[in-house]
């Protein structure tokens, strides 16, 4: 009995706690659900022994019971489980299938019987006893995790009639159906199979996903039985899971001075072979990725070092990663970033409000365009703009599926704002590179944007409510400080810089943010200041390029946004470099004159701009 407990605990978790009864009961009371137990033969006895039931017991008695799609249990077929188990059993008479479906599914089990484990044989089985007998409808769990609807009024599994019902067994209750279940696949079933991936164009996503599996030995739900002659553990009976590292958004490892940031993968972060979620899935042909990654190509240009900022000592000494192949890991980032965008959680879809949780499948797949924005299960969150239509989004052809729709097509019609995003540096503490070792000092500033001052809207808003001012080491001086280009998070791996033309701008806040009250508007203090942007060339020592631009003045009156750098082209990407950005540093160029003409040598900066030009 352990055996086939820890089976349905790989394929529905929830059956290893209902799999054991209470101290507390008696079997009568656990099992009986308003049928006697007191039949004497068991399901397989039942079954073996009726003639219009042949093919079915001929299959389930060739057909080992498997714990994954490798690992079979040579003692263990589905005679045995209908031998013994506690189940209901939907079994389709020898004129359900004609002569060819049958001849498919022994086929089958000669040459793959995991698939008619999933496809046939489980998807006819359910654990415990379930009865027509009146008393409404159930939505039941098969054993390979399908959900199906078990209606006890009238009489239908998964909406087709039964033939006979109710045939009491030992361990069990028989129904014989004249029309078998149908299997539907779940989205990652279909992308697996490779029948469907070649016959809807589907190979590169099919072979994507087949690398992401992991299958891996589950020591907690194993059976350990005595200890082999070194002391080690044996088990008796072995449990294997498998996971996909596509299903599961994962950070990048710590910082080394390795390959280690290959490892990284980022993903959809969605359990796609899960049947209590509902997905609409975008499933781009191999044309569509093939365009899509010679599109994306460009943002991918990897230089073979980079520094390590990081690790580097105050500014003093440089540190430097390495990256030994360049094209693989271009072409792992592009395919990730392909792959991240495409799949969608109905229960996480606004409608026309706003309000999530509102739409059953049918009603969504008819009018999505009803929906204010669509949010897929990476955390984008996609609208309609000037450039692009959210509702393009799912045009395709659409292939139902046990937890949703697959929607294939031969476009990725994905807005450049996902691939290529603008980049917007909240200034902030982690935003700083190295302050300490430059000259100069730091104060934050919080403004609130809601109760500000009177004259906030002439004159402007600040990002986020905070800014800060930089101000020099004395009176004379001029405060130097160098920003990291990346996400203010540091490790905010969206917000890298990519290979490409950037115009980039700086957002400054005039002194009287901090100076006046509501009623007086400070004085007006101008600034001139210079930027200096150090960044990857592909140099062999890995020794950044620096440009630097002309003085920019800033007159002192607004909350203004000033172009530092205009088409400014970064050679190389530092998408998913750990720790690898390049740097702007930013001083105020005032002389004693230009003071006393109404300059300041403390500057105020609310954050920094990046729009893409490509």
């Amino acid at each position: 009995m352990k055996r086939i407990y820890n089976y349905i605990g790989a394929v529905a978790s929830w059956a290893v706690i209902m799999a054991v009864p209470s101290c507390t009961d008696t079997w009568e009371d656990h099992y009986n659900s308003g049928e006697s137990t007191a039949a004497t033969q068991s399901l397989w006895k039942l079954i073996s022994e009726n003639p219009d039931l042949s093919n079915f017991s001929q299959i389930a008695e060739q057909v080992h019971y498997y714990r994954d799609q490798t690992h079979p249990q040579a003692d263990y077929t589905f005679k045995d489980m209908l031998d013994g188990q506690v189940m209901t059993v939907w079994v389709p008479e020898n004129d359900a299938l004609s002569s060819a479906e049958w001849q498919k599914w022994y086929d089958l089990a000669e040459s793959t019987p995991y698939t008619v484990q999933q496809q046939f044989l489980a998807n006819s089985m359910a654990l415990w006893r379930h009865i027509a007998t009146g008393g409404g409808a159930d939505t039941l769990t098969m054993l390979n995790g399908k959900k199906q609807v078990f209606d006890k009024d009238n009489f239908t599994m998964a909406e087709l009639p039964m033939k006979e019902k109710n045939i009491a067994a030992s361990n069990g209750t028989l129904h014989t159906m004249s029309t078998a279940i149908p299997f539907v696949y779940n989205i990652y079933e279909f992308l697996k199979d490779e029948d469907n991936s070649t016959a809807n164009n589907l190979s590169t996503f099919h072979d994507l996903l087949i690398e992401g599996d992991t299958t891996y030995f589950s020591e907690d739900m194993s059976i350990e039985g005595l200890p082999d002659a070194n002391g080690d553990p044996t088990y008796v009976d072995s449990v294997y899971r498998t996971s996909n590292t596509m299903f599961t958004k994962q950070g990048l490892p710590s910082n080394s001075n390795t390959d280690q940031y290959l490892t990284y993968d980022e993903s959809f972060g969605a359990e796609i072979d899960s049947e209590d979620s509902t997905f609409i899935m975008l499933l781009p042909t191999d044309n569509a990725w093939e365009n899509a990654y010679q599109m994306l190509e460009k943002y991918y240009n990897y230089a073979p070092i980079y520094v390590d900022n990081s690790k580097a000592n105050n500014g003093t000494t440089n540190v430097y990663k390495e990256v030994s192949n360049t094209d693989s890991l271009k072409d792992k980032c592009i395919n990730m970033d392909i792959l991240s965008p495409l799949c969608f959680n109905l229960s996480f879809q606004p409608d026309e409000n706003g309000n999530i949780g509102r739409w059953n499948l049918d009603d969504f797949m008819q009018n999505y365009s009803q929906a204010r924005y669509f949010l897929n299960t990476y955390g984008d969150t996609l609208r309609t703009d000037d450039d692009w239509v959210k509702e393009s989004l799912f045009e395709g052809d659409r292939i139902e599926m046990s937890n949703g729709y697959g929607i294939v097509s031969d476009t990725w019609n994905i807005p450049a704002k996902l691939y290529k995003p603008d980049l917007y540096i909240e200034v902030g503490s982690s935003s700083f590179y190295n302050f300490g070792n430059k000259s100069g000092s730091a104060t934050s500033y919080s403004f609130s944007n809601t109760t500000a001052m009177s004259w906030v809207d002439s004159v402007g808003r600040v990002s986020q409510g905070s800014f800060y001012g930089f101000s020099p080491d004395s009176p004379s001086g001029n405060p130097i400080v160098e920003f990291k280009l990346q996400g203010t998070s540091g490790d905010n791996f969206e917000s890298d810089i990519m290979s490409g033309k950037y115009d980039i701008y700086i957002v400054m806040v005039p002194a009287f943010y901090v100076t006046s009250s509501d009623s007086i508007v400070g004085d007006t203090l101008k600034a001139k200041i210079r930027a200096t942007i150090s960044y990857c060339n592909g140099d062999a020592s890995g020794r950044d390029a620096t440009i630097q631009t002309d003085q920019i003045e800033y007159d002192g009156e607004k909350v203004d946004t000033l172009l530092l750098f205009e088409d400014f082209e970064f050679p190389y990407s530092y998408k998913n470099m750990r720790q690898c950005y390049p740097t702007l540093s930013l001083t105020t160029k005032t002389s004693a004159t230009d003071r006393r003409n109404g300059y300041s040598n403390t500057i105020y900066v609310d954050r920094f701009i990046l729009k893409s030009k490509d």
